[in-house]
């Protein structure tokens, strides 16, 4: 039996699946199966996953018909032989020495989850940028049991940069819901490891390439407005059936989270309806985020406001938007993480073509970002003198009222916060 069983769920990714497998197999580590479970392709990915099964004795590939992702990694964790699981998103890559690390601290602390970090990966613009970690340093590389429970949340949501020992899975029943058609069924899987893990670690290092240039990810649908719920309505379920009701108000917490992701992500044509339901879903679980002092404003101003808020959005959005569309360039002035978040929501609006370069007011750290060159802001505005500017630092402080008195001081005029992007418009 191999000590790494690798899922990958595909559907309709044959742009990306080659590059994707090419990836796992170019792995130090080398005793795995890669088991591709095909969800019902016909792009030519099913093609492509048998050509490399033959080639590969180490790939197991199944093919079935449509019923979802989560379904297919429940196929996936049923064929496994693995002592560890390991997942791969099939538009996603991972670095060589992914599995080799993961597997020497599971090993040397006998761990039911290894977790590392990953990057945010932009293949277009040849620019991957590691994913913080949020004052975690403290609990980076040190085993946690289970009373660094609530710790264990604080870490990157996400399945798909660790292992997990197959054994736990199997002895806590954790699965995945498998709602046809739905998204966001990898919430309900990192919950439940969460919430069982008894032996965990996260090493603060990244093999895993968060892929974001793929316009047809799930995340990024407009249209899913209550999929996101039904995957923690099937969580909540789960653990009422199992009389383990402590637990509940993780799943009620973060139900709460991801409400608000939903209502930036949506369509605008659905968040009139959403506010209105938002009532309902405070009114039952707003206690779960009673010392989230910032998602309980945000919630109590969007129900008591609906009609005005949504007013508010909507023109916001459409300032941005109308700024963005009336120009051919663009200046990111910040190149730290505020501008990285900047190019992310160009990326996401289709407006990143249009980033001439970064600009800072003083030293040049990086002389390149994303294949755009990091200049002096007068360096800029002198050979970009049309473009529209985005303050890309924080509204307010000095460092932002020090940028605008800048803009001001080389007659520009034409520019917009960047902290907009973060209030009014759904970042991935």
């Amino acid at each position: 039996m191999p000590e790494i069983s690798v899922i990958v769920p595909i559907y309709n990714v044959n742009k990306y699946i080659r590059k994707c497998l090419d990836s796992i197999l170019a792995q130090t580590f080398s005793d795995i199966e890669i088991i591709c479970v095909d969800d019902g392709s016909d792009d030519g990915s099913e093609k492509v996953v048998d050509e490399y099964a033959a080639k590969d004795g180490r790939i197991v590939s199944i093919h079935k018909r449509n019923a979802g992702y989560g379904a297919a990694l429940n196929t996936g964790l049923d064929v496994a032989t693995g002592t560890y699981i390991g997942i791969v998103e099939s538009d996603d890559c991972i670095l060589p020495q992914m599995y080799e690390r993961l597997h020497e601290h599971a090993k040397s602390g006998e761990l039911e989850v290894v977790k590392s970090g990953a990057f945010y990966w932009y293949e277009n613009l040849n620019y991957k940028k590691k994913i913080p970690i949020g004052g975690l340093n403290e609990y980076c590389g040190k085993v946690l049991d289970g009373t660094y429970r609530n710790v264990f949340f604080d870490f990157y949501m996400n399945i798909w940069t660790g292992i997990y020992r197959r054994d736990f899975l199997i002895s806590n029943d954790i699965r995945f819901n498998e709602s046809p058609g739905a998204s966001y069924q990898d919430n309900g899987f990192w919950m439940q490891t969460m919430m069982y893990a008894k032996r965990a670690i996260w090493i603060d290092e990244a093999y895993y390439l968060y892929r974001q240039d793929n316009p047809d990810a799930s995340i990024k649908s407009a249209g899913k407005v209550y999929a996101m719920e039904n995957e923690y309505a099937w969580l909540e379920d789960r653990i009422k059936n199992r009389g383990q009701y402590y637990l509940l108000p993780y799943c009620y917490y973060y139900r709460m989270v991801r409400n608000r992701g939903v209502f930036y992500r949506i369509a605008d044509e659905y968040k009139m309806e959403y506010a209105t339901h938002l009532e309902d879903e405070y009114r039952k679980y707003g206690s779960a985020v009673k010392n989230n002092l910032f998602l309980d404003r945000w919630m109590r101003t969007i129900v008591n406001n609906k009609e005005s808020q949504l007013s508010e959005i909507l023109e916001k959005k459409s300032y941005v938007l109308s700024k963005l569309e009336s120009v051919s360039s663009i200046i990111i002035y910040g190149a730290g993480n505020r501008g990285i978040i900047a190019l992310r929501n160009l990326v996401n609006l289709n407006e990143v073509h249009k980033v001439k370069c970064f600009a800072v007011t003083s030293d040049i750290k990086e002389p390149v970002i994303a294949s755009r060159c990091v200049l002096r802001i007068e360096d800029a505005i002198q050979q970009y003198s049309e473009s529209l500017v985005i303050v890309a630092t924080v509204r307010g402080t000095n460092a932002y009222k020090d940028m605008c008195v800048k803009l001001l001081e080389l007659g520009v005029n034409n520019y917009i916060e960047g902290s907009l992007f973060e209030e009014y418009f759904y970042l991935v």
